[in-house]
């Protein structure tokens, strides 16, 4: 796992939403998904829940 994806997490968190996360972050919503996918499949489970 890159810092990058340990980035994302923790903004996804601390925003409290996917949307604010990608405001913070200056991505897009495609780049966040594929950022948050590749993190996913690197530890083999999901790591939001819904």
């Amino acid at each position: 796992m890159e810092i990058r994806h340990l980035r994302l997490i923790k903004a996804i968190v601390e925003e409290g939403s996917i949307t604010k996360a990608i405001e913070k972050l200056h991505l897009t919503q495609s780049a966040l998904s594929h950022q948050l996918k590749e993190a996913e499949y690197q530890l083999g489970t999901p790591i939001f829940l819904e």
